[in-house]
């Protein structure tokens, strides 16, 4: 990362803004008459209060961190929707949400759809390395941006990181999708044809054969 863009960041963090805040209202002190004497060096020790006091929420070690084991890897993905959420832009909370949801029918099944096979290696795998490795460094990468940055800075092909962040949750979950109904496909044909033999087996006058 340049120099330039480290400070661009800086500019857009909470922590800034949090500063710039309190220092604007030590000059509305002195503006107002109540400071007089050192009022610059109070102007500067509330923004420095600001700036480096201001509470750090690391939801990006939050997300890469996240230990998901596969007996437990459904609920503790709930866990992790629910405690990065709020750090996310309303297009990749949606976005994040489809994945879970997606993730909740395949997880519990996974084994078994594997020992059936009726899910490759390849795509059990992806379904595996989506919960512990691909969401959470995805997330992880947005999450360690100021905010204001990710929201607001254009980055690649003029989008934010917000966009992009909400372009790539939405290629994972159409991936997951894709595998989903793969996977599922087979058991769909045959609960059709299972009923097409219960109806031709059982129709209305159909001759009774002991």
């Amino acid at each position: 990362m340049t120099g330039s863009q480290r400070f661009k960041m800086f500019l857009y963090s909470t922590a800034n803004i949090a500063g710039c805040t309190l220092a604007m209202g030590g000059l509305g002190l002195y503006f107002a008459g109540i400071i007089h004497a050192y009022w610059w060096a109070i102007v500067a020790g509330l923004y420095g209060a600001g700036a480096v006091g201001w509470p750090k929420s690391d939801l990006a070690k939050t997300a890469e961190q996240a230990e998901l084991s596969t007996e437990m890897m459904a609920e503790q993905m709930r866990k992790l929707v629910g405690s990065v959420s709020k750090g996310l832009p309303k297009e990749a909370i949606d976005e994040l949400r489809n994945i879970q949801a997606t993730l909740e029918e395949l997880l519990p099944r996974l084994q078994q759809l594997q020992d059936r096979g009726v899910i490759s290696g390849k795509d059990s795998f992806t379904v595996l390395e989506t919960v512990r490795r691909y969401l959470p460094d995805t997330l992880g990468a947005y999450l360690r941006l100021p905010k204001y940055y990710a929201q607001m800075q254009p980055l690649a092909q003029g989008q934010t990181a917000s966009q992009i962040l909400a372009a790539q949750l939405k290629l994972l979950n159409a991936s997951l999708q894709e595998i989903a109904r793969n996977a599922f496909t087979g058991d769909a044909e045959k609960l059709v044809t299972n009923g097409q033999f219960l109806q031709s087996k059982f129709a209305e006058g159909t001759a009774f054969h002991p």
